[in-house]
């Protein structure tokens, strides 16, 4: 018992640990998925406003099935040189989410992702 008493919080923070930072991978995939979506998307805009229309429609597509996504949270940025276009998406992670407890030191509350994808030649 004595063991048990001295292991059983190790072990239980262990767990924890695990299933924070897996969750943390999952959305920062999810974050750069959407980020690479929506700059493949964007490319089928005919002008700056419709580009930036089209990425931010294809993100809210991507990150959907996301648990507890809201659009308040994220912020796209679009920019484009004259061969590029390039998306900027920051994810803040919702209060609800295991990622914002005391217990087990998380890697941020704030995701960031970038793609960036070449306009087609005229």
């Amino acid at each position: 018992m004595i063991e048990t008493a001295l292991l059983l919080p190790l072990f239980l923070m262990l767990l924890l640990g695990i299933l924070i930072y897996g969750q943390y991978f999952m959305l920062a995939h999810s974050v750069q998925q959407a980020a690479n979506d929506g700059a493949r998307a964007a490319i089928t805009g005919l002008d700056a406003a419709d580009r930036r229309a089209v990425a931010v429609r294809a993100i809210d597509r991507s990150m959907h099935g996301v648990g507890g996504y809201r659009t308040e949270l994220r912020d796209v940025e679009v920019s484009e040189t004259v061969d590029t276009i390039t998306i900027d998406l920051t994810y803040r992670v919702p209060e609800s989410s295991l990622l914002r407890n005391s217990l087990v030191p998380s890697p941020g509350e704030e995701i960031r992702a970038s793609a960036t994808f070449e306009l087609p030649a005229d």
